[in-house]
């Protein structure tokens, strides 16, 4: 007997009833779905001993602190100290090359100040704002160094210090001994 669904020259199984694209795909996804699960089920099951995930490590702070140390210049002796003697070794030299980057300070200098700091990334941007953003005569970079590492608050000291300059036609030096004396 002949079924009018079925032809003997067709060598596909027809599609389902209804001329929807979505029952088709349906029809398309559960076929492929099917087939994946059957490959599956022929292929051997490893102990758990011989499936091995690796996640990526983050980079250890102490080896990145000491390769930017020397890369900005800094002595190995010294670069070696100062990673192994902070906490947060990367803040340290982040300031750094920060500050060699951005400033004429060199960086054995900058490393000097960043040690002795609690906010040595607000150092390096009070040192960098300061000798970039103010408007007056510029004060000479080691006594900005200096100014900074010694506030307490050195973000809010160069915004003092910034924002003063551009109203004021003051000496950055006279600027930042008046806000280091007055806020921080």
């Amino acid at each position: 007997m002949h079924h009018p669904k079925f032809s003997r020259s067709s060598a596909t199984l027809p599609a389902p009833k209804g001329s929807q694209p979505t029952g088709r795909w349906i029809w398309v996804l559960g076929t492929q779905l099917t087939t994946l699960l059957l490959l599956a089920g022929t292929l051997p099951i490893l102990p758990a001993s011989a499936i091995t995930m690796r996640f990526p490590r983050s980079k250890n702070p102490y080896r990145v602190c000491i390769q930017e140390l020397i890369g900005a210049g800094v002595a190995p002796d010294a670069a070696s100290g100062a990673c192994a003697g902070a906490i947060h070794p990367r803040d340290i030299s982040k300031c750094v090359v920060q500050i060699n980057g951005k400033t004429n300070i060199a960086a054995a200098d900058a490393l000097s100040s960043c040690q002795r700091v609690r906010r040595p990334n607000e150092l390096a941007t009070c040192v960098v704002d300061i000798n970039g953003k103010s408007r007056t005569q510029a004060a000479t970079p080691l006594l900005v160094l200096d100014q900074c590492r010694r506030s307490l608050l050195p973000q809010q000291f160069s915004e003092c210090v910034v924002g003063l300059s551009r109203q004021l036609d003051f000496p950055t030096d006279r600027l930042m001994t008046t806000c280091l004396n007055s806020r921080t």
